[in-house]
């Protein structure tokens, strides 16, 4: 329609007519780029939304987990630190039952969360980088570099308290029954708890990076739920 009238206007060499009519499609033109771009951001702003909410609620749990978890791995720490004293001073505890929990905690760790799975989908699809904020996505590599490394000493003691005939093993009795009655290790061998000292002394290093690291975490953790609240308000204005 707009076309068979630019077509009359310069037929007839109506140029007012025709620079109307110009006028017109570029208005036009500018207007749709412009409600284009507009639902572009948007739909932007939706979708980082979802994404700043999911973080927020994630990292908020796992910041609080790390805390808990940070705690009762440093308890499991004293106990490694408590047997050995004991095979220290090589004398066995007179009561026999509180130094069989101690060795059994001895031989556990606590690793925390590792990383929320908001961050590891958007670090496995690219989402990281569509963030508005280099301050939130620095926060966001930050954090997931060093929960790669806390993953990876959390293997490393696992698989130092897993490893037959290197003390811990030698020492306990495993209750075979403990699916029914809940004990899962029902005594020790004193004249051979000794033997654990190499293995006890590996994981006190284990332990006290894995506390360490966990408190890193928490202050990254920090960090990111700081840096998506300055986005929000960023955002929001």
């Amino acid at each position: 329609m707009l076309l068979r009238k630019i077509t009359k206007h310069v037929t007839d060499q109506n140029w007012f007519a025709v620079f109307i009519d110009f006028l017109i499609v570029v208005v036009g033109v500018f207007i749709g780029i412009q409600v284009a771009n507009w639902n572009a951001e948007n739909k932007f702003k939706a979708e980082e939304g979802i994404k700043l909410s999911l973080l927020h609620s994630e990292f908020s749990t796992v910041r609080d987990e790390l805390i808990e978890a940070k705690s009762n791995n440093d308890e499991l720490l004293e106990a490694t630190l408590e047997v050995l004293r004991v095979i220290r001073d090589n004398k066995e505890p007179d009561d026999q039952a509180a130094f069989l929990q101690v060795i059994t905690d001895s031989g556990s760790h606590d690793p925390g969360p590792i990383e929320p799975s908001i961050l590891t989908e958007l670090i496995t699809t690219g989402g990281v980088s569509d963030l508005s904020s280099q301050s939130l996505r620095s926060a966001l590599i930050n954090y997931h570099e060093q929960a790669y490394i806390h993953q990876k000493l959390s293997e490393l003691t696992l698989n130092r308290i897993s490893t037959p005939h290197d003390g811990f093993h030698g020492v306990v009795h495993i209750n075979p029954d403990f699916q029914t009655d809940g004990i899962f290790i029902v005594k020790y061998d004193w004249d051979r708890v000794a033997d654990m000292r190499e293995q006890q002394q590996v994981l006190l290093y284990a332990k006290v990076g894995l506390s360490s690291s966990m408190d890193k975490l928490r202050e990254l953790a920090e960090t990111v739920l700081k840096e998506i609240s300055n986005t929000v308000n960023e955002v929001d204005h």
